[in-house]
């Protein structure tokens, strides 16, 4: 996040603790902080006009992707991506051609729609950046 701020890593000493003293399930209270990112998310298109993979990155908010639909300006309708690896999401539907909009939605629920972020002449391996972020 920016500003930058101080993480400690308790986890093996907390480990290391509760295994010697056979302590068992111990409680921890956490909160999840929404981190502001600067720009708008981040789409980079790869693979070829039968198997497009898009890697979705500088995503504000709870900073996590849940599920990515696109659509196309012409032939694609709404459809759902499948999660390949990470922040990379796939689909097998023809995309060349088309003005692109994505529409993301994070673990928390909150959807952001990134209209005609690829222009229909985008390029394989080119990453666009939409204006909004969450």
């Amino acid at each position: 996040c920016k500003p930058p701020q101080e993480h400690f890593d308790l986890s093996m000493p907390a480990f290391l603790q509760i295994a010697q003293e056979k302590a068992g399930i111990v409680p921890i209270s956490y909160r999840r902080v929404a981190c502001a990112k600067q720009g708008g998310i981040r789409y980079t298109i790869t693979g070829n006009k039968y198997f497009n993979m898009v890697t979705i990155t500088n995503v504000g908010g709870a900073g996590d992707i849940a599920a990515v639909s696109v659509k196309g300006s012409k032939r694609v309708k709404w459809t759902e991506m499948k999660r390949n690896w990470g922040q990379v999401w796939q689909t097998g539907e023809d995309l060349t051609c088309e003005s692109l909009t994505f529409r993301v939605m994070t673990s928390d629920h909150r959807k952001a729609t990134s209209w005609h972020v690829l222009p229909a002449d985008w390029k394989f391996g080119v990453t666009y950046q939409a204006s909004k972020n969450f």
